[in-house]
């Protein structure tokens, strides 16, 4: 019979992957959170870290009451499967309790260049994932392919820069068919970073705002439009 340590190891060589690919664990957000909080229940409980589970379910807690995926789901609706947003909330806990290893740590400078500007290069804003690696660099880790996660290395909290990559079906001249397409260098549709609460810490781009509150957004929200389009 294998030792719990062997049942340990196996739990962290699988995590890497559960947390960048979501998807193959789990078919949307809600299962997702279910599967990721009883892995970290259980790694906490094998090494005896009561309080450190403590803390990251006070942290959990704060999404309220449907749980991680909540205030997703009521930013950008129902039918999304939000799996790799809630992925991203995991890893940054996977990886404050040293579970999860991440690819690059920011220094302080690069941290303060990156938060500092999220209001001024975001809101309102069109932004494509390119220009943010372009911009930032690149991310401590990236979930889908289209979450990108940047950490610092004093563990103060992650900002989540969440791209959406629009689905389509094309066609292909001369083949009398259609091809499914999807869009390599996505757009940003939100930014998250430390804060009180889910929407303190929420700046949305032009695209996000879109999908949020639909193209006549800003009829209902002037005050989130760019200086020049104020002044029209």
């Amino acid at each position: 019979m294998r030792s719990a340590a062997d049942l340990r190891q196996r739990w962290l060589d699988v995590l890497p992957r559960m947390i960048t690919r979501p998807g193959m664990w789990a078919a949307d957000g809600p299962v997702f959170d279910v599967l990721a909080r009883g892995l970290i229940e259980d790694l906490c409980f094998l090494d005896e870290r009561d309080q450190d589970l403590d803390d990251v379910r006070a942290v959990l807690r704060g999404y309220g009451k449907l749980g991680v995926v909540g205030p997703f789901l009521a930013l950008f609706g129902k039918d999304r499967n939000c799996v790799a947003e809630v992925a991203s909330v995991f890893a940054e806990q996977f990886h404050r309790l040293g579970y999860l290893p991440a690819e690059r740590l920011l220094d302080a400078g690069e941290w303060d260049r990156l938060t500092g500007g999220i209001r001024e290069r975001f809101d309102g804003h069109d932004v494509r994932r390119s220009e943010v690696e372009a911009d930032f660099g690149s991310p401590s880790l990236i979930i889908e392919k289209r979450v990108l996660c940047y950490a610092p290395a004093d563990m103060s909290g992650w900002v989540f820069i969440d791209c959406f990559a629009e689905h389509h079906d094309e066609y292909v001249p001369g083949a009398g068919r259609y091809e499914w397409q999807r869009d390599a260098d996505p757009l940003v549709r939100a930014v998250r970073r430390p804060a009180g609460d889910f929407e303190s810490g929420l700046t949305l781009t032009l695209y996000g705002k879109v999908l949020r509150w639909g193209p006549g957004w800003w009829l209902h929200h002037p005050e989130g439009l760019p200086d020049e389009h104020q002044a029209m």
